[in-house]
């Protein structure tokens, strides 16, 4: 049989994000995920996820079935994490780190209110999160390394200039690794890596390329995380370094993005939400294609982001919560992540963050849990992860999704 060439020819001019192409078998329309973007956001950020839409300046009126990337278990685990522990507010997502596809997304408030879909927003102070922006260029750069040493005076949670700018060992002094500073979350490490080796311009565009500023290519609209930093203030470099700012804010889905780059090979892939668009007798219209991603540091810097990351779970802020992890069917399974806490004022609270990544065997996930604490601790951010991640393999294993 002859072959035939897959397009024949482009039918007519669309609007710019609607494309018709005739084929062998009828029409393909290409539709762009800005018009998806706008059609389902507003459902999105009141927590509803429609299974009928209808898309303006469409040749076919009648409404289109969409099935998202939601995983609808990992969903309702999600959800009944949140109900159960009942934090002041909190915030639980999931993704698939190498397709961005968002697996779960839920959010919730003690007080029955109706924030909204707490995921999308960036109003919350990034905290410590923002170290990581610090150890991908300190890596990526070749200013150090996850095993150099870096001695520092202090405490740990602190941040003062001498520490930073003026450091002499004395008697006191601790010298832990880079791994070990990022693990226990070391301000003046980090203010001194920052402001002193990497530098202002540079920790910038690093927060440029990992997204902080921008906005991602997805299938709706969310915010990214933002960063505000005068790069000549050697000390405004330095909170920003180490996350003592409250200039530095943050999304939960931006947040699970980031950890997803230390598992994908250090990619930055924007999340995605719709998995295919069905018209009338199910044809599919539209199909969830290559994610849009971006290179934002080499593989080596990701293996090493990787390490740095188990360390926090395995000796670091979060080794508490996940001492009992590695058991039964779980015993092969690899966590990282990075714990972060700052006072915030939208809404007013204690922010307690934990964004990561989990490994079994073929399965991976990346995620950002957030609580919001007003006057006492309901659950740590660490402690919802943690039921996230042992629900998610346990599901994966009975499904026999694990080869």
């Amino acid at each position: 049989m002859a072959a035939f060439p897959a397009v024949f020819a482009v039918i007519t001019a669309w609007p710019a994000h609607i494309s018709a192409v005739n084929t062998e078998q009828g029409i393909t329309w290409g539709i762009d995920r800005s018009l998806i973007a706008s059609v389902i956001t507003p459902a999105v950020e009141a927590n509803r996820f429609p299974q009928h839409i209808a898309l303006p300046d469409f040749p076919i009126r009648s409404e289109l079935e969409v099935r998202y990337t939601i995983n609808p278990v990992l969903q309702r685990e999600a959800r009944r994490l949140l109900e159960k522990y009942n934090p002041d507010y909190g915030v639980l997502v999931a993704l698939d780190p190498d397709s961005g596809r968002v697996l779960a997304m839920a959010s919730s408030t003690r007080g029955g209110g109706d924030p909204g879909n707490m995921a999308l927003v960036n109003s919350y102070p990034a905290a410590s999160i923002s170290k990581m922006i610090t150890a991908i260029a300190a890596i990526n750069e070749n200013k150090t390394t996850s095993k150099t040493i870096i001695p520092f005076n202090g405490k740990s949670t602190s941040l003062y200039k001498k520490s930073v700018f003026q450091h002499r060992d004395n008697k006191w002094t601790r010298k832990f690794s880079f791994e070990e500073s990022f693990a226990r979350s070391v301000n003046s490490v980090f203010g001194r890596v920052g402001a002193l080796q990497v530098g202002g311009e540079t920790m910038l565009d690093y927060a440029q390329r990992l997204g902080f500023n921008g906005r991602f290519a997805s299938d709706f609209a969310f915010n990214n995380g933002g960063v505000k930093v005068d790069t000549e203030d050697a000390w405004q470099v330095a909170e920003m370094a180490s996350g003592y700012t409250r200039r530095n804010t943050l999304s939960p889905l931006h947040g699970a993005a980031l950890a997803a780059s230390a598992v994908n090979g250090g990619h930055l892939v924007a999340p995605i939400l719709v998995e295919v668009i069905l018209g009338p007798n199910g044809v599919p219209l539209y199909w969830r294609d290559q994610p849009a991603k971006s290179e934002v540091m080499r593989a080596d810097t990701a293996r090493q982001l990787k390490n740095i990351m188990r360390a926090t779970v395995t000796r670091g802020s979060a080794k508490k919560t996940f001492a009992r992890f590695n058991r039964g069917s779980l015993k092969d399974a690899v966590v990282g992540g990075k714990t972060g806490s700052l006072t915030g004022h939208e809404p007013r609270g204690k922010y307690d963050w934990f964004v990561g990544f989990g490994e079994l065997g073929m399965n991976k996930i990346a995620f950002a849990a957030l609580c919001i604490n007003k006057e006492r601790w309901y659950v740590k951010s660490t402690q919802l992860a943690r039921e996230l991640l042992e629900f998610y393999f346990r599901d994966q294993l009975e499904r026999g999704d694990n080869a």
